[in-house]
């Protein structure tokens, strides 16, 4: 068994016991890399998981790696297809919870509060997230062909243990226990002891890859699919996003000073909801240039603009992204 793998299989024990000592009997399984290496560690290392939850728009990718997996593992997975009927209290839940008409923040969200409400529904005592991979171990694509000592300060920030992730608000508004075991204080401080080498590099299809120590373990367990897809973010992959964008449609929402369909349509949303938000900035220095709320940094937490030399940056629609 070569370094790499030995860390890997190290960390699938860590992340068993974390899980198995909560009581986690739940996980919303998405079908990709984090959530897989979280069940599989389970299943090899502890009693293994109940349930799982996969949120999916008919079918697709999620779908299909969810289901595969599940299968191999015994895991009764429950497959939540998007409809208006449980996309909208999942949709107003985010909302009311985050407070604000960011379209990719909010989809994420609605995502997850779907898999959270219908765990909660079924009476799981712990339900589990693979929040944290990608921050700890260097999973997000522009983040691949950085230097090393670029990638060391990006881990050791990451590690301090401030990163926000949704399905935290969103599991205290529902009353359910959470378990984000791969941003665990013990997996934060055992990332900084992984070699850069065995976090990124070549991967066997070709290309470059993060996360290359959960990778390599899931192909150790024999999941080779699994370990070496690409990145899809949970608001495609789920189909979440577009089915939003189909909701604004169908609502007839048209554009004002909103740089998207979507934006208007979530912010009709709150105001239905009479959900109170943010009103413009008085300081001007950070005032947002799309939507005039208070940037935080270079990013705009509200609308979901993102400041840079180079311009500014603003979802605009699925169609304009995909093009």
């Amino acid at each position: 068994m070569d370094a790499c793998l030995r860390y890997a299989v190290e960390l699938g024990e860590t992340v068993a016991r974390l899980m198995e000592d909560n009581g986690c009997d739940c996980i919303l399984l998405s079908g990709g890399v984090d959530t897989g290496f979280l069940a599989v560690s389970s299943h090899l290392y502890a009693r293994g998981f109940e349930r799982a939850y996969t949120v999916v728009d008919g079918g697709g990718r999620d779908y299909g790696l969810a289901s595969s997996l599940a299968s191999a593992l015994g895991l009764r997975n429950h497959i939540i297809v998007l409809n208006r009927g449980v996309v909208l209290p999942a949709l107003d839940l985010a909302l009311s919870t985050l407070r604000v008409a960011d379209p990719v923040e909010i989809a994420g969200a609605t995502s997850i509060a779907l898999g959270l409400i219908h765990a909660k529904s079924d009476g799981c005592k712990c339900v589990v997230t693979g929040d944290g991979g990608d921050e700890l171990f260097l999973g997000y694509g522009f983040l691949l062909d950085k230097p090393l000592k670029e990638l060391s300060a990006w881990r050791e920030r990451m590690a301090e243990g401030h990163a926000f992730f949704n399905s935290k608000p969103l599991a205290s508004t529902l009353g359910v226990r959470l378990c984000t075991p791969l941003y665990h204080e013990s997996v934060r401080n055992a990332s900084l002891r992984v070699p850069p080498e065995c976090l990124v590099g070549e991967a066997p299809r070709g290309g470059r890859a993060g996360k290359l120590v959960v990778r390599l373990f899931l192909e150790y367990a024999g999941f080779p699919e699994h370990a070496w897809q690409g990145k899809r973010p949970v608001t495609s992959g789920s189909g979440i996003l577009g089915f939003l964008e189909s909701l604004a449609r169908s609502a007839g929402i048209v554009e004002g000073w909103e740089p998207s369909r979507l934006h208007a349509f979530l912010l009709a949303r709150m105001r239905v909801l009479s959900i109170e938000y943010p009103g413009p900035c008085k300081d001007e220095s950070r005032r947002c240039p799309v939507c005039g709320r208070c940037l935080e940094g270079n990013r705009c937490p509200f609308c979901g603009a993102y400041i840079s030399e180079g311009g500014v940056s603003v979802y605009k629609g699925a169609r304009e992204e995909e093009n």
